[in-house]
C-alpha cells in the first residue's frame, strides 16, 4: 500500500479519491484513519456517506457540526464525504454551500477527504470546485483504477508477502485467471490459503481445491470434454459440479462466458491471424484462459460455436421463463455435439 505522510503536507488538505477500484481506496482510507488517530484524536475523524445517512435533517446537523472549526478536542480535524459527488446527489442547499465554504479556505489541520467509486458528476458544484482547486495545487484528485494482466499479477505477489505465503507462478495465473482482478475476492481467497498451507509452497492443485472463482479449473475440464465431443465425461463433469453444489445459472454463465471468448479467439486466429500474446491483450482476456482456450478451439469450427453461443443464451430465456431445468437443457445440447 502507497504511504501517506499526509499531515506533514502543508499545502495540501483536500483530497478526492475516486475509481473502480474500492478495495485501494478503503485500505487507504483505513490507513488515513489510523494514522490520524495516533497523531491526534479519534472523536476528531468524521465519516458520512450521502447513500445510507439516515434522514436529511440528520446528516444535515451532523455534517454542519464536523465542518465547523471549534472543537473540544482540538483544531485537526478529518472529514470523509463519501458518496457525495456522483449524479443525482441531493444535498441540502444550506450544507453544499457550507462544503463548498469549507473547501475554498480550509483551516490548519483540517482535512477532507471525498472518497467516490462511482465517476464524480461534471456538474456538481463541489467537484467544479474540487477541480479548481486541483489546478491551483491545492487539492489532489487520484484515480484508483483495478490492475490488469502483468499488474495483476504483481498485485497477488505483493498480497501473498503480506501473508507470508509462497506461490507457485503456475498458481498466480491460476487465481489471476479464475478470480480476475476482484481484490476483494482475492484478498479473502490468499488469507485462506495462507492458512490452508502455513509456511509451504501454494500450488495449482491447492487452488484448484480451496478455491471456487469466476472460473475454476473444473470448468476447463469440462470445456475440455466438450471440445473433444467426449460426451459421456461431459455430462459426468456436469453431474460433478451440481452434486458438488454449483447452481446452475452459475454453470450456464460459465459456459456462456467461454463460448464468448472461443468466437472472439477464433475470429482473431483465422480472420487477423494475432499470436496468443496479441489476443490476450486485445481482447482483455488473461493469457491462462487464452491458452486454455486455443487448445480446445481446434476441434470447433466457428458456425458451431456461434450456434452453441446462441442456443446457451436461449436456454437462460427458457430457465427463467420456464420450468425447464439448465441439466436437461446441458443433455440436449451435448447430444448435438
Amino acid at each position: 500500500m502507497l504511504v501517506y505522510n499526509y499531515m506533514s503536507d502543508k499545502t495540501k488538505q483536500l483530497f478526492l479519491w475516486h475509481g473502480e477500484n474500492d478495495y485501494e481506496i478503503f485500505q487507504r482510507m483505513v490507513y488515513w484513519r489510523e494514522v490520524f488517530e495516533k497523531k491526534y484524536t479519534g472523536l476528531n475523524i468524521f465519516s458520512f456517506d450521502l447513500l445510507a445517512s439516515g434522514s436529511k435533517d440528520k446528516i444535515n446537523n451532523d455534517l454542519k457540526n464536523a465542518l465547523q472549526v471549534n472543537s473540544l478536542f482540538g483544531m485537526n480535524k478529518l472529514v470523509i464525504l463519501k458518496n457525495f459527488l456522483q449524479t443525482g446527489s441531493k444535498l441540502d442547499k444550506e450544507v453544499q454551500e457550507l462544503v463548498l465554504g469549507a473547501l475554498k479556505k480550509p483551516a490548519e489541520g483540517f482535512f477532507v477527504v471525498f472518497y467516490q467509486t462511482e465517476k464524480p458528476d461534471a456538474r456538481n458544484k463541489i467537484y467544479k470546485q474540487i477541480q479548481g482547486l486541483h489546478k491551483k495545487a491545492i487539492a489532489e484528485i487520484e484515480e484508483f483504477q483495478l490492475p490488469k494482466q502483468n499488474n495483476l499479477v504483481k498485485w497477488i505477489l505483493n498480497k501473498a508477502k503480506q501473508y507470508e505465503i509462497n506461490l507457485s507462478l503456475e498458481a498466480v495465473n491460476l487465481l489471476a485467471a479464475i478470480i480476475g482482478n476482484d481484490l476483494w475476492q482475492l484478498d479473502r481467497e490468499i488469507h485462506k490459503l495462507a492458512n490452508y498451507k502455513s509456511g509451504e509452497k501454494v500450488t495449482t492443485e491447492d487452488i484448484n481445491l480451496m478455491v471456487k472463482g469466476k472460473y475454476n479449473d473444473d470448468i476447463f475440464q469440462l470445456m475440455d470434454a466438450i471440445s473433444s465431443k467426449n460426451k459421456k465425461k461431459a455430462l459426468k463433469l456436469f453431474q460433478d459440479q451440481l452434486d458438488s453444489g454449483s447452481n446452475e445459472i452459475y454453470l450456464l454463465t460459465m459456459l456462456v462466458r467461454q463460448f464468448r471468448i472461443f468466437w472472439q479467439i477464433k475470429e482473431a486466429t483465422e480472420k487477423d491471424n494475432l499470436p496468443e500474446a496479441m489476443i490476450a491483450k486485445q481482447l482483455k482476456i488473461h493469457p491462462y484462459v487464452v491458452k486454455k482456450s486455443l487448445s480446445q478451439l481446434r476441434n470447433f469450427p466457428i458456425e458451431q460455436i456461434k450456434k452453441i453461443y446462441q442456443q446457451l443464451l436461449d436456454f437462460e430465456i427458457k430457465i427463467k421463463s420456464t420450468n425447464i431445468t439448465f441439466e436437461l437443457l446441458f443433455d440436449l445440447l451435448i447430444a448435438e455435439l
